[in-house]
């Protein structure tokens, strides 16, 4: 009985540690397809990117390529999330005008210093679309989680933060097209000054300050 025992103990541990030698071949396989697949953003647009070239790239064959993934649009819907949840799980708040400004902050600081395809993502004409998905996840996920906080009818606070997704993004990528020559302090200064004259005449304490009533 001792003897059975221990050799079942044994082929049990034999399968946790194939187990993990599976999941660590699995982490390692989509991170490299992931890490192809970004440096293709970066060299070329996306209707360029093919699965015959990325698994070159990542150094596997097709076969293992589906294994993960049923296509380019799936794999780049991973990647997609993977983004969107680089700012949403920055807890922001809409409440009062210092909470804005922090929030723009927080914006532009970490869209500087994302890696170059997130800056490809954002900018390049041919991932607008792709973008505005991006866009949208994350701003979806603020409205769900600030409703209300304008005190006005749910159609009106849809224009309000349309209004602040929309122009965060044209800011930012028109700084990236003037080769970011202005200093980013400079940028988050003119950029909070641009939105917040406009998120003034909604915010409760910026309706206050203007004297522009509710």
């Amino acid at each position: 009985m001792p003897r059975t025992q221990s050799v079942c103990g044994e082929k049990r541990g034999d399968f946790v540690e194939n187990l993990k030698k599976e999941d660590l071949r699995v982490r390692k396989t989509k991170e490299a397809i992931h890490n192809a697949f970004k440096a293709m953003i970066c060299d070329m647009d996306f209707e360029q990117i093919t699965i015959k070239e990325l698994t070159q790239r990542a150094r596997i064959n097709r076969k293992t390529f589906y294994l993960h993934y049923a296509g380019l649009e799936d794999l780049l819907a991973e990647l997609q999330e993977e983004i969107a949840e680089n700012f949403i799980r920055r807890q922001v708040s809409y409440g009062n005008m210092k909470d804005i400004r922090e929030m723009i902050r927080v914006f532009f600081e970490t869209a500087a210093n994302m890696p170059l395809f997130h800056e490809r993502m954002m900018c390049c004409d041919s991932y607008q679309p792709i973008w505005e998905k991006i866009n949208k996840r994350i701003m979806d996920h603020r409205r769900k989680t600030n409703r209300g906080v304008f005190g006005l009818d749910e159609c009106a606070e849809n224009l309000v933060f349309a209004y602040y997704g929309a122009n965060s993004t044209i800011l930012y990528r028109q700084w990236v097209a003037d080769g970011k020559k202005l200093p980013l302090e400079e940028l988050i200064e003119v950029a909070t000054s641009l939105i917040c004259n406009g998120m003034a005449s909604v915010v409760p304490d910026g309706r206050a300050l203007s004297g522009s009533g509710a």
